[in-house]
């Protein structure tokens, strides 16, 4: 009888190898790149992506079963919870959105951004709900 045992391995996705896709406009306004990352594993339930939106993109408004974390590497953008004030958001700031808190995020009106998203999966797999447009009334309430 053979005992070998699965030795777990390290794994290295080249960044060569990664595609990029484009944002679909059901969840996004403007145009957005989404290069996904990493997928949930046994060992982190967790997904990551980069996500660049160009100047005046954005998120619908949307929550997270299990939160999100944002890492800005590039340019500047906005923030928003759902009945509080938009927050300025630049190249180096960590944003830490908790479960089930309504929000929206992407590119200021004069610049592009990019974040990295790390957003926990539930039970079932689900990472986001997605839900409205962030409409342009906001966008610019947001912008001032």
């Amino acid at each position: 009888m053979d005992n070998q045992q699965t030795i777990p391995v390290q794994t290295i996705k080249k960044a060569s190898q990664q595609q990029v896709i484009k944002g679909p406009d059901k969840i996004f306004t403007g145009t957005v790149a989404i290069k996904p990352l990493t997928d949930v594993t046994d060992g982190i339930n967790a997904s990551s992506a980069y996500v660049s939106f160009n100047a005046n993109a954005r998120s619908f408004w949307h929550t997270h079963p299990k939160g999100q974390y944002l890492i800005v590497t590039e340019g500047e953008g906005l923030v928003q919870e759902w009945g509080k004030p938009a927050e300025k958001i630049a190249v180096g700031d960590v944003i830490f959105c908790p479960p089930g808190v309504k929000h929206w995020h992407g590119a200021s009106g004069h610049s592009a951004m990019t974040h990295i998203s790390i957003a926990g999966s539930d039970e079932n797999g689900k990472n986001v709900d997605w839900l409205e447009p962030v409409s342009d009334e906001q966008y610019k309430e947001a912008s001032n």
